[in-house]
C-alpha cells in the first residue's frame, strides 16, 4: 500500500499493516491480556441523568465476565457457538454479558432495545438464539415473543446493577414503584446478580478456558443485524479477527492523538451499534480506556452530569446530537477542554454543524464512514489533516475502489460505487447466501453508497444510490443539498428527498427544523443559489419540527415522504 498517496499519513506501523501485530486474536485473548496490562483501572461506569454512578475495574469486568461464562455453559447448559442476544441501553451490564459470551465460546449478537416485538421476533428465531440478557426497562416486550424462539433463558440488566445494595435499592423502587418506568414481566427469568451469583458458585470446579480453548479468529463473535430500513434485518457474521482488527485500524490512525493513561470516552452511541461496539468499546478495552457509558442521550441534558464529573478525552456522537448539544445552555468549552478526539460516524456530518461545533468548542469533528458488514470502519480522518465534507482516508490494510455499474474503476474525483476489501470484511449474512452474494463479489464488499475520492485518497460520500434524484437527467445527492442548508446559522436540522415533477421527473424537496424564527424559505433558497447548480435547488422548503433519523442518525427519507408529503 505505501505507493498509494494517503500512506503518507500513516505510522510506519501502519504502511506496514500486518495483523501479527495486532496483540490479541480473539475477544477472550483481548480481554485477558488488558486485564494483566491495566487490572486496577477503571474500565467501564455507568453514569445516569441524574449524576448518580457506578464503576467496574478491568479485573472486576474479567471474573464477572467468567462468572456469567461459567452461568451459560455450566447452568443453562450451553456449547460452543450458540448465540446469546443482549438488549440493553449502555451500561456496565452490557459489558460484562458481552465479555461473559465471548470467554463462554457462544456466539452474541446485539439487539436494539427499542425493538417492536415483531423485530425482536426476527432475530431471535434468525440467530436461533439460546438467552436473552433483556434491560429490564424493556422486559414485557419479551412476553409478546418468548412462545416463538429457542429461548432457554432469559436473564434481565438493570441499569442500577453494580450500584451498591442500599443505593440501588432506594433507587430501583423509584424506577419501579414511583415513576413506574420498569413493567411487570410475567415470562420466566433471572437477574445478572443471580446469573453471577449462580456463576460464581460453580466456578470453582469448572473448566473456564476450555470454553474457548478450539476458539479459532475466524471464528463468528458476532450476529450483527443491520438496521433493516429496507427489509427485514439481516445479521452480519463478524468474526473476532473482523472485529478486533477493526479496533487495531483505529487505534493506528488515532494512536498520535492518545494519552499515555489511557482515554475517557463518553459511550453515548448505543453499544448495541457496530460503531460502539467494535470502535469505542472494544478499542477502548483493547488500550485500557475507561468507558464512561450514558444509558440515553435524549435529551441531550442527560449527559451535563458526564461532562462535570469527568475529563472526557473521547467523544464520539453523530451530526444530530452535535446539533443538539449547540443548543444547550450548559454546554460549555471548559467540558470539552480536555478532549483529544472527537469523531463523528453512523450518517454525514454535515459541515455547517462541524464548522459551528469547532467555533464554539475549538474541537474539530473528524469523520469516519463504514457499515456493519465490515465490522465499522473503512475510512478515517487522519490525525494531521482533517477536512470538512470528507470521510477521511482508506484505513490501514483496507483496500478501497470506486467503481461503475459494470464494476470498472472510474476515474479520479468521478463518483461511483464504494466497494472494499480487506481482514474486517463480514463472512457473510447470516442464512442468507443469496443476500451474501449480491453484497460481495469476487472478495469486494458493495457497500451500496455513492462516492469519490480524490488524489490524495480523501473520500466524500456522495449518498446511496437509492436516494439519488433524478433532475433531468441528472443525478442529484440529498446530502449535498442538506450540507449546503445546514451551513446556516439558525438551521438545526434538514432532510432532502425527491419529489415528481412535470418538467423534470424529480425535484428536490428539503425538510428544515429551525432554532430561529427569521430563517425563511428565501434565506434557504439564496444560500443553495449561491452553493449550488440551478437544477439542485429545492422547489419546495418546508419547515417542520423534526427530521425523522434512525438511532444512527441516517435521515429516514422514506419516512419523511410519508410524514409531510402523502
Amino acid at each position: 500500500m505505501e505507493h498509494q498517496p494517503w500512506t503518507r499519513y500513516f505510522s510506519d506501523e501502519a504502511k506496514n499493516f500486518d495483523l501479527a501485530n495486532m496483540g490479541t486474536h480473539t475477544l477472550s485473548a483481548m480481554l485477558d491480556a488488558a486485564t494483566d496490562e491495566f487490572g486496577p483501572r477503571k474500565a467501564l461506569s455507568t453514569i445516569l441523568s441524574s449524576g448518580a454512578e457506578t464503576s467496574i475495574t478491568y479485573a472486576d469486568l474479567r471474573t464477572h465476565a467468567e462468572h456469567f461464562a461459567v452461568f451459560l455453559r455450566e447452568v443453562v447448559g450451553l456449547k460452543s457457538g450458540d448465540a446469546v442476544a443482549v438488549m440493553t441501553a449502555n451500561c456496565i451490564g452490557f459489558g460484562v454479558a458481552s465479555m461473559g459470551i465471548a470467554k463462554a465460546g457462544c456466539i452474541g449478537t446485539n439487539v436494539n432495545p427499542l425493538y417492536t416485538a415483531p423485530e425482536l421476533e426476527h432475530q431471535l428465531t434468525d440467530s436461533n438464539a439460546q438467552v436473552l440478557v433483556v434491560i429490564d426497562l424493556f422486559g414485557d416486550k419479551v412476553d409478546a415473543v418468548i412462545q416463538n424462539t429457542s429461548l432457554r433463558q432469559v436473564v434481565t440488566i438493570s441499569l442500577l446493577d453494580f450500584f451498591p445494595p442500599l443505593k440501588k435499592a432506594f433507587m430501583g423502587f423509584v424506577l419501579k414503584r414511583i415513576k413506574k418506568s420498569i413493567p411487570d414481566m410475567r415470562s420466566d427469568h433471572m437477574t445478572l446478580a443471580a446469573a453471577l451469583s449462580a456463576g460464581r458458585a460453580r466456578a470453582g470446579s469448572a473448566d473456564i478456558a476450555a470454553y474457548t480453548a478450539d476458539t479459532h479468529p475466524d471464528d463468528t463473535a458476532l450476529y450483527q443485524y443491520t438496521s433493516g430500513t429496507t427489509g427485514r434485518s439481516k445479521g452480519a457474521e463478524l468474526s473476532h479477527r473482523a472485529i478486533l482488527a477493526n479496533a487495531y485500524q483505529a487505534d493506528l490512525m488515532t494512536r498520535s492523538l492518545r494519552g499515555p493513561e489511557g482515554e475517557t470516552a463518553l459511550v453515548v452511541l448505543p453499544l448495541y451499534h457496530i460503531t460502539a461496539y467494535a470502535l469505542i468499546f472494544i478499542a477502548g478495552l483493547r488500550t485500557g480506556g475507561h468507558g464512561v457509558l450514558a444509558p440515553s442521550p435524549r435529551p441531550t441534558s442527560n449527559l451535563k452530569s458526564a461532562f462535570e464529573t469527568h475529563k472526557i478525552t473521547w467523544f464520539i456522537g453523530i451530526n444530530t446530537l452535535f446539533a443538539a448539544l449547540l443548543t444547550e445552555d450548559w454546554f460549555k468549552k471548559e467540558m470539552v477542554e480536555n478532549l483529544r478526539f472527537c469523531g463523528s460516524g453512523g450518517a454525514a456530518q454535515t459541515t455547517g454543524v462541524a464548522e459551528k461545533f469547532k467555533e464554539m468548542t475549538g474541537v474539530e469533528i473528524r469523520q469516519g464512514y463504514g457499515m456493519t458488514e465490515c465490522a465499522g470502519i473503512m475510512t478515517l480522518t487522519p490525525a494531521d489533516e482533517n477536512r470538512f465534507g470528507y470521510v477521511g482516508i482508506p484505513a490501514p490494510g483496507t483496500e478501497i475502489r470506486i467503481v461503475a455499474d459494470d464494476g470498472t474503476d472510474v476515474g479520479q474525483g468521478q463518483p461511483g460505487e464504494v466497494i472494499c476489501r480487506g481482514p474486517t470484511v463480514m463472512k457473510g449474512y447470516l442464512n442468507r447466501p443469496d443476500a451474501t452474494a449480491e453484497t460481495i463479489i469476487d472478495g469486494w464488499l458493495h457497500s451500496g453508497d455513492i462516492g469519490v475520492m480524490d488524489a490524495d485518497g480523501f473520500l466524500e460520500i456522495v449518498d446511496r444510490k437509492k436516494d439519488m434524484i433524478l433532475v433531468s437527467g441528472f443525478n442529484v445527492a440529498p446530502n449535498e443539498i442538506e450540507d449546503t442548508i445546514s451551513k446556516l446559522p439558525g438551521v438545526a436540522q434538514v432532510g432532502v428527498v425527491g419529489i415528481p415533477d412535470d418538467k423534470t421527473g424529480e425535484t428536490p424537496a428539503a425538510f428544515v427544523v429551525r432554532t430561529d424564527e427569521t430563517v425563511t424559505e428565501d434565506t434557504i433558497l439564496e444560500a443553495c443559489r449561491k452553493g449550488l447548480t440551478n437544477y439542485k435547488i429545492p422547489k419546495l422548503v418546508k419547515f417542520v419540527d423534526e427530521v425523522p433519523v434512525t438511532l444512527s442518525g441516517k435521515v429516514l427519507r422514506r419516512q419523511l415522504r410519508d410524514d409531510h408529503l402523502s
